[in-house]
């Protein structure tokens, strides 16, 4: 994918998820995201280079197709996929995007809390272009 499609796909979720409800986080609520940021790896830290461990970063995780992969220090971050059995992110997750909180523990790991408490661990690759195509 590339970086225009991200942020085309990053317009349209601007545009579905203002139009959402409550912003208001409950706390067992995904928070709405009005202005997810751009998922330029060349950007800043958490998404672009300069990530440093032992740091915590606000972060906007993209979860529209499930969860999988996530830029972070200028380079792709995997998990083992989470989703709802329908390339969807599960219940609990906002979507298509879900705010919290990256936590960088060492150079090649890195867990994201959504703001409802779940946790999920991305490792390191070296992958620069985006590895997945969600529609």
């Amino acid at each position: 994918m590339t970086h225009s499609l991200v942020a085309a796909l990053l317009a349209v979720g601007t545009m579905l998820v203002t139009g959402c409800g409550d912003d208001a986080a409950s706390g067992d609520r995904p928070r709405v995201v009005e202005d997810p940021p751009r998922m330029d790896l060349d950007g800043d830290p958490p998404y672009g280079p300069g990530v440093e461990a032992g740091e915590a970063y606000d972060y906007v995780l993209y979860t529209h197709c499930g969860i999988e992969w996530a830029p972070i220090d200028g380079v792709w971050w995997h998990t083992d996929r989470v989703d709802d059995g329908n390339a969807n992110p599960p219940e609990g997750w906002g979507t298509p995007f879900d705010a919290g909180t990256l936590a960088v523990e060492a150079d090649d790991r890195a867990t994201y809390t959504s703001d409802t408490g779940i946790e999920v661990e991305f490792r390191r690759t070296e992958i620069t272009e985006a590895p997945f195509t969600c529609v």
